[in-house]
């Protein structure tokens, strides 16, 4: 009795340990993490394609179906400063908050914490084709592109972005 009480005393505390980790691990790689942690979650999931550094777009890629991913990246640290899904080919999913085939593929990719947070995300504007959303953790552009939808996902402190996007669209700028 004394060794089976000792067995499930570890077996517990071993469980317990698991779920504190996996708590605190990150279960996706996000704007904002380095590269390399990217590229190694992008092998672990089966929607998205391998991706490659590309040197025109200044990050790395790839397409898997009709499904194109990407991660930009500063030069300096490796670090991503957005990522983005394009889908073409599929019209019954465009990347608004009400679209339930869009946050479920963003469940599928992410988890349910980044398409919780998107679908609860708050309408700021429209740039262009873009409308810009404010969620609890990020912030996201969407837009309809030729054949397809598309969706940007960058980091909340970075929605500075709109208003130059704004002021752009009337005066002469690059952005």
């Amino acid at each position: 009795m004394h060794k089976s009480c000792k067995f499930n005393y570890l077996f517990n505390a071993t469980l317990s340990a698991i779920a504190v980790i996996l708590a605190v691990t990150p279960a996706n790689a996000l704007p904002e993490q380095n590269i390399n942690t990217v590229v190694k979650w992008a092998k672990t999931r089966p929607q998205l394609p391998t991706l490659r550094y590309n040197s025109e777009a200044h990050g790395y890629d790839g397409t898997k179906g009709n499904l194109y991913f990407y991660a930009d990246v500063t030069s300096e640290n490796g670090t991503v400063t957005k990522e983005g899904i394009t889908v073409s080919g599929d019209k019954r999913l465009k990347f608004t908050t009400k679209n339930a085939n869009a946050v479920k593929l963003l469940q599928n990719i992410y988890n349910f914490n980044i398409a919780n947070d998107f679908q609860k995300s708050r309408y700021i504007t429209k740039v262009g084709r873009d409308q810009f959303y404010r969620g609890q953790k990020f912030a996201y552009i969407a837009a309809e592109v030729q054949g397809g939808s598309s969706l940007q996902m960058i980091p909340l402190n970075k929605l500075q972005f709109i208003n130059n996007a704004k002021y752009c669209q009337t005066n002469q700028c690059d952005v």
